[in-house]
């Protein structure tokens, strides 16, 4: 997501805010006393200035001032498109005291920072307010990802399924239902045509999120780590590649794609699909959080798993997965107000306030689903293979440049099949490992 601010600053008090521009605080940091809480420190965060989310990680910092006064928070847009920078910043020793997309045990790039990140492991066991360790209370699933060597890097503080959302009330006035295979997912993309709504809604704008769909067909048809090594050698050899991309060429050329996607932005875009202009929107389970504040209180979301593909090579029950996984700078001068604010944010009472006012998928035990996402809890029990999204690339940036740059050309009609396989395999080869 994208945001109009680089910095914002909220002190003890609450009252005083300021807008800053960009600066490490993992210098001298003012202290009051002998607290240790009561100092400044920088936090990189997802969600815009003016979201629920962002006033949601501002209450935590809030909460700890009023406990530490002379405790001041700093908080950093961190999300998409300022990700280069922010790891600039961290290969130049000027990052945050906390970051997001620093670490993922699962995605050998994220090592290139590992020896930046504080080893969270002897801090895992100490007893929690819900009762048991720190350790313990994260789902099982958060240890692949968070954990590599023995030695804990980061804790999860939600994650995310990448599924097929889609309009309940218009598919159920149209008398469709939620597809479940390929060809029932080009079915119900007539029908909607028919009924004057564009099937899928989808940016043109950030090229991620229009490769998520060849991402996903490719992982039905040839599986998930041929992908992902194809993503790094650049060895699209397989047909399945082909039959792969020939799917999202037949949706492009049949008009399921909304009008004027290539100029359209992703918010606007996701409004869109709250408005009724589409009825189908490929997006992770952070769509309903992200979007809390635009969805119209009569919308009925639902969401169901990507649609399958008979006859791939591919695991037809995985899913593509991102966990955000916040890391602390080792060499932050805030070292216990940064360990104080990971604790808080992921403890059971503000996970579970969380999931009620944002609608995020709390990666700690005993946190319930959120409401009003008709389908979600059957999709996360009923997944059983998680593999990280884009394939690792967001930790090699020209690679995913040069990956989604095609997957564009695709998209707009640039390419057919054919040549975007092509194009992608070459694109690949030029990148260096």
């Amino acid at each position: 997501m994208t945001a109009q601010f680089t910095r914002r600053t909220v002190l003890a008090t609450g009252a005083s805010v300021a807008l800053l521009s960009a600066c490490s605080n993992t210098g001298p940091a003012g202290g009051d006393g002998d607290d240790p809480l009561a100092t400044d420190i920088e936090i990189g965060v997802l969600p815009a200035e003016g979201t629920s989310g962002f006033s949601f990680i501002e209450s935590i910092g809030e909460s700890i001032a009023n406990d530490h006064p002379g405790a001041k928070f700093t908080y950093t847009f961190a999300n998409s498109k300022v990700r280069p920078m922010m790891e600039q910043r961290w290969r130049s020793g000027n990052a945050p005291d906390i970051d997001y997309y620093v670490f993922n045990a699962q995605v050998p790039q994220s090592r290139e920072f590992e020896d930046q990140l504080l080893d969270l492991t002897p801090y895992m066991d100490e007893e929690v307010e819900a009762g048991g360790t720190w350790g313990d209370s994260f789902l099982e699933g958060t240890k692949a990802v968070t954990i590599r060597d023995g030695k804990q890097f980061g804790v999860v503080t939600d994650g995310h399924l990448l599924a097929l959302f889609y309009n309940k009330k218009i598919f159920d006035e149209m008398g469709l239902s939620a597809p479940t295979t390929w060809d029932e997912f080009i079915d119900a993309g007539e029908k909607l045509k028919e009924g004057g709504i564009a099937p899928v809604a989808v940016t043109g704008m950030y090229e991620p999120y229009m490769g998520m769909w060849i991402d996903k067909l490719f992982m039905r048809e040839v599986g998930y780590q041929k992908s992902y090594d194809a993503a790094y050698s650049g060895d699209y050899s397989d047909p399945g590649f082909l039959t792969a991309a020939q799917k999202v060429q037949d949706m492009r050329d049949r008009g399921f794609l909304m009008d004027g996607f290539q100029g359209i932005d992703f918010t606007p875009t996701q409004i869109e699909f709250f408005q009724g202009k589409a009825g189908m929107i490929l997006m992770g389970t952070w769509l309903s959080g992200e979007m809390v504040d635009s969805i119209p209180e009569d919308f009925q979301l639902a969401v169901t798993a990507f649609p399958t593909v008979p006859g791939g090579a591919g695991d037809q029950e995985a899913a593509l997965s991102h966990n955000n996984i916040l890391a602390i700078n080792k060499e932050s001068k805030a070292t216990e107000l940064a360990l104080e604010f990971a604790r808080r944010f992921t403890s059971k009472a503000e996970q579970t306030r969380r999931a009620q006012e944002v609608g995020t998928v709390s990666q700690v035990k005993d946190v319930p689903t959120p409401e009003g996402v008709e389908g979600l809890g059957d999709l996360l029990d009923s997944t059983k293979e998680l593999n990280v999204r884009y394939y690792g690339l967001e930790y090699s940036p020209d690679r995913m440049t040069a990956y989604y740059r095609e997957v564009a050309k695709l998209f707009f009609g640039e390419q057919d099949a054919e040549q975007f396989v092509t194009a992608l395999g070459e694109a690949m080869k030029r990148i260096p490992n």
